[in-house]
């Protein structure tokens, strides 16, 4: 019993180490991938990559463990799109990603125990893909690179019922209707795609949603696909960007045999087919024709269509008409920039899910008040302050902050300066008012700002001597001329100087 049970053990074992060694490689093809097309530097390799490792491919997710003194959301942030997309290429399939703390193996036990079965390749976890379609070669730097390409068919047991689901919705389970934060700028798209996964095929068909990039579209049209899956487990649900769609398209057409035929029973054999950024399919003829047939097959047999795009539907230039159309005949919601309420709503509730204690209410305020263009630039602005203050264990202050985001306040802005933003900026750093810099006294303790003033305005807006004159109070040219004078000359030996300007620059990020 003992040589049987040793035995077994051992070839446990080695069936353990192929495993991992499997692993290793496949890590190893991806991070050297990124390497190649990612533009991952030898630094961010050397100080993250090689402290990760893949524990396993599940086929619709990798999921990757690392040390716990690691800072992973830093590396999520930064590094999680390159992840994502050389593992599409490696492995022929789109992968979501789950990063997990490395967990100490706890010894074997030496008593005896009923093991369970070693599963064999009579499994349907072991089974292949179904319908195989090779991925198209991408050249490096491309934006097709850039992009997840379409995700791969696959096998995965339905977590309920035991039974095979077999394909990759291509969905990420972290986008749900609870994480969505809905204000009045979202509030009638949220309630139609939450009323449309009740009667699906049946209300609002099709759905489409449009709005600025950045404004959660993605999100409410994963969340949809998660809502329908975890009402049925067993409904095909297809998510894909306009992209994928368009690429698996032309590599079908590019290949014999049955790919076109397999390529159509993928799409038109979906319950529910989620199609993203719809506007990428513009000017593509041939595409246009094949979704056109693809929307009137799952029409007709009352499959539901849920649609994306940056605009209203008769605005996506180079879209054929009959499209056009089938897209206006269902309901069509807008996703408006949040308004500040809402901003402030979107930060508590990220600060809490990712336990950014660090990051204060008056930061928080300072962000809701300062980025609004879109919900993910607040993410990532959120983030890197999140990381600032785990790195310095402290939480950043709001001037703190604006250093640390000059790079998102500025392009919030659009890259422009104004008189008005170098004039605040300069009196704050003086204890002033900026009616003392635009007035008439020349104190010292006014006349040197204002000169610090006119010299930034002078080289950091595209205003000329006379407007940047007229903004402080009407001055002449000739007198901005003095001003950037007595400030260069005054740079050369004046160090307080030197340090305000910096910290009046760095603020207004130039």
């Amino acid at each position: 019993m003992k040589t049987k049970k040793r035995e077994k053990e051992h070839k446990e074992t080695e069936e353990r180490m192929k495993t991992e060694s499997s692993e290793n490689e496949t890590w190893e093809r991806i991070v050297a991938d990124m390497r190649r097309y990612g533009d991952v530097g030898s630094y961010g390799l050397e100080s993250y990559f090689s402290k990760l490792s893949l524990k396993e491919d599940t086929g619709t997710k990798l999921i990757i463990e690392y040390p716990e003194d690691l800072p992973i959301m830093w590396v999520e942030v930064n590094y999680a799109d390159f992840i994502i997309n050389s593992a599409t290429r490696i492995l022929q399939g789109a992968r979501t990603l789950e990063f997990r703390p490395i967990q100490d193996e706890q010894p074997q036990s030496v008593t005896p125990e009923v093991d369970a079965a070693p599963r064999s390749e009579s499994d349907p976890l072991f089974q292949e893909s179904f319908l195989p379609l090779d991925l198209p070669q991408v050249e490096a730097g491309s934006k097709q690179a850039e992009r997840t390409l379409a995700p791969q068919p696959t096998q995965k047991r339905s977590r309920s019922t035991g039974k095979i689901a077999p394909f990759n919705t291509g969905l990420n389970e972290d986008y749900s209707f609870d994480s969505f934060v809905v204000g009045e700028n979202s509030e009638f798209a949220f309630a139609a795609a939450k009323a449309l996964v009740d009667k699906p095929g049946h209300l609002y068909n099709p759905l489409f949603i449009h709005g600025a990039s950045g404004l959660g579209k993605t999100h409410l049209l994963q969340a949809i696909g998660n809502a329908l899956r975890k009402h049925d487990e067993e409904a095909h649900v297809l998510y894909v960007t306009s992209e994928d769609f368009t690429n698996s398209y032309i590599d079908a057409l590019s290949r014999k045999g049955d790919a076109l035929s397999n390529f159509r029973k993928k799409y038109r054999k979906a319950d529910v087919l989620l199609i993203d950024d719809i506007q990428f399919m513009a000017q593509k003829g041939k595409t246009q024709d094949e979704f056109f047939h693809t929307f009137n097959a799952l029409f007709s047999s009352g499959k539901q269509i849920v649609l994306t795009a940056d605009c209203p539907a008769a605005d996506v230039t180079g879209m054929d008409d009959r499209l056009t159309s089938r897209f206006e005949q269902g309901l069509s919601v807008t996703l408006l920039p949040p308004a500040y309420e809402t901003r402030m709503a979107i930060l508590r509730a990220k600060s809490r899910a990712w336990r950014a204690d660090l990051v204060g209410d008056e930061v928080l305020d300072f962000l809701a008040k300062n980025i609004s263009r879109s919900v993910r630039r607040l993410e990532g602005a959120l983030t890197r302050l999140a990381t600032f203050a785990s790195f310095s264990h402290h939480s950043p202050s709001v001037s703190e902050a604006r250093a640390q985001l000059r790079d998102f306040l500025r392009e919030e802005t659009g890259g422009r300066l104004s008189i008005r933003d170098i004039q605040q900026r300069v009196a704050d750093e003086f204890n002033l008012r900026v009616t003392d810099l635009n007035g008439r006294r020349r104190t010292a303790g006014i006349a040197h700002p204002r000169q610090v003033a006119m010299f930034l305005a002078r080289h950091h807006t595209a205003c000329s001597l006379q407007d940047i004159g007229s903004a402080f109070g009407g001055r002449d040219h000739g007198t901005v001329l003095h001003a950037m004078r007595t400030i260069e000359k005054k740079m050369q030996n004046d160090s307080d100087l030197r340090a305000s300007l910096g910290r009046i620059m760095s603020s207004l990020g130039i």
